[in-house]
């Protein structure tokens, strides 16, 4: 017996060695998982704030990446990157996640509903940035990295007011081809798709067609776009005469006899959509202003200067939404300080004023540009809402559990008799908690909304942290702005909350050979781990 236990011990003992060889055999592989995972985090966080296609592409290489590494035998001389010690997300993510797939299935359409759940998987790039994170101070690092890409989109900004964005009408002649079309006080936007700043661009893009073999290029009417304050505007002329027009009169054919550069536009930075940028911009804000405070070097300034000149920014935008979620990121960054006594009582009543009076500034500029109130029934975006909220919740009351499927509202709106009957702006409901109950069903609502309280258990326990405070600010404001945006639908933005998220639950413990050598503001972190 003692034999067969002996030779039962070598063979188990031989076969353990061929694991262990054969997992050595692997290394090479693994030496190179951390370097590729850091380039692509790299990459992820500069082009966050600018490309969807960069954000999801990088999202897309650390989840293969991830793969190639669960997949690689594992041996004694091989640690992850990075274990996170709580991962509490994962369940209501994937109930979330099967839910929204059980309703894609059951949909109207379920081709179109589950080539949409694309965009629901990409919300697990939260847990891959979080896996490939190896300290808090490359989180730190990574941070810095988002907030100083972000300010190309501010000097764009600044480049656009300084040039403006279209050109504004001043004086149009009586007899102006643009006269049935466009008013004084209307702003040009561009000819075909192509911007135009002074009449003289005006009349080189309609005449630019002329100088093309194609004639059906030619013969094709001059697309002219515009706005009057928030309406878009849009006037098809005949080519040929506009053309003839010109050739004899030159830019004066166009009879407008005065125009300035239009900078009353809203800001979008390098986003095609003003609201895309504003919610990305109270992101960026909640994270500078939490590295700010947990900072008690030089580098709290630049942070602080970071989080003004990105406020500046949200102002441009116009956007009330995202400014309110803005004072709720503070709100509630505010209060954890004040309950751990890193801030006193009348700080925290201070930095309340100084917001409300923040937030009134910011409303009443959006009131002046837009001329429009702050909160009226009658206006237009307001009552929009109104309208398809009710409808939306009548779709809930009649699919409550499974929901209708992704995309179903669109294919369906004019049987439905959606959108006012059609006579309102097709688009979603501008709703995120009201989208997610319409399209997956109210289960799915409970999952997503379990989920975002995961989250927010799992930042409160970490908020010593600079990188994990800002983060649960910036995801206070996403979820109060979620309720008048349908933000978990805007790719750019979903994508940059992911990212911060996943910075803020990575290693609770910083590496000591990479923790920033600044203390915290208030000295409080738990002896052995130092934060940034």
């Amino acid at each position: 017996m003692a034999a067969l236990l002996a030779s039962g011990g070598f063979k188990r003992a031989e076969h353990s060695a061929v694991a262990v060889s054969s997992a050595m055999g692997y290394q090479p592989i693994r030496r190179l998982l951390r370097p590729a995972s850091t380039g692509l985090l790299l990459l992820f966080a500069a082009a966050a704030p600018h490309s969807i296609a960069g954000a999801q592409g990088s999202a897309l290489g650390l989840a293969l990446l991830w793969l190639l590494d669960w997949l690689l035998p594992a041996s004694a001389a091989w640690h992850p990157p990075s274990a996170p010690r709580a991962a509490e997300w994962r369940l209501p993510l994937a109930a979330f996640f099967l839910l929204c797939a059980v309703s894609a299935l059951a949909s109207y359409d379920p081709r179109l509903s589950l080539d949409g759940l694309r965009s629901v998987a990409f919300m697990a790039t939260c847990g891959v940035v979080a896996h490939w994170v190896t300290s808090r101070a490359q989180a730190w690092r990574l941070a810095c990295v988002l907030l100083l890409s972000s300010q190309a989109g501010l000097l764009y900004t600044g480049y656009q007011f300084a040039r403006g964005v279209g050109m504004r009408l001043i004086e149009i002649a009586p007899d102006s081809p643009l006269r049935p079309y466009f008013e004084p006080g209307d702003v040009l936007l561009g000819v075909d798709g192509r911007l135009a700043r002074t009449p003289e661009d005006v009349a080189r893009l309609i005449l630019r067609e002329s100088a093309l073999p194609d004639h059906a290029a030619q013969s094709r009417p001059a697309r002219l776009t515009g706005r009057r304050v928030e309406l878009p505007l849009a006037a098809e002329l005949d080519r040929a005469a506009l053309q003839a027009r010109l050739a004899r009169l030159g830019a004066a054919g166009l009879g407008i006899r005065a125009s300035a550069p239009a900078r009353d536009f809203r800001a979008s930075g390098f986003f095609s959509h003003y609201v895309t940028y504003a919610e990305t911009l109270q992101i960026l804000i909640s994270l500078a202003v939490g590295l700010a405070w947990r900072r008690s070097d030089r580098h709290r300034w630049w942070l602080g200067g970071a989080a003004a000149l990105l406020t500046l920014a949200l102002w441009l935008t116009l956007s009330r939404a995202p400014t309110g979620g803005l004072i709720v990121s503070m709100g509630v960054m505010l209060y954890l300080l004040w309950r751990e006594g890193a801030l006193g009582a009348q700080r925290v009543v201070a930095g309340i004023a100084i917001a409300g009076i923040l937030l009134a500034s910011a409303l009443a500029y959006a009131y002046a540009m837009r001329r429009m109130a702050v909160a009226d029934a009658r206006e237009g975006s307001l009552f929009w809402r109104l309208v398809i909220w009710q409808e939306g919740i009548g779709l809930v009351s009649k699919h409550p559990w499974l929901g209708i499927g992704r995309q179903s509202d669109k294919l369906h709106a004019a049987d439905w008799g959606l959108y006012a009957a059609g006579d309102l702006p097709p688009g979603h409901f501008h709703n995120t908690y009201l989208q997610v109950a319409v399209w997956y069903g109210l289960p799915a609502l409970a999952a997503y909304v379990w989920l975002l309280l995961t989250y927010f258990g799992q930042l409160i326990q970490r908020a010593r942290d600079g990188v994990a405070l800002g983060a649960l600010g910036a995801l206070a404001g996403f979820a109060a702005s979620g309720i008048a945006h349908f933000n978990l639908g805007d790719g750019e933005v979903a994508m940059m909350l992911w990212l911060v998220l996943g910075l803020a639950l990575g290693p609770a413990e910083a590496d000591s050979a990479d923790a920033p050598s600044s203390p915290p503001v208030d000295g409080t972190f738990s002896s052995g781990s130092r934060f940034a």
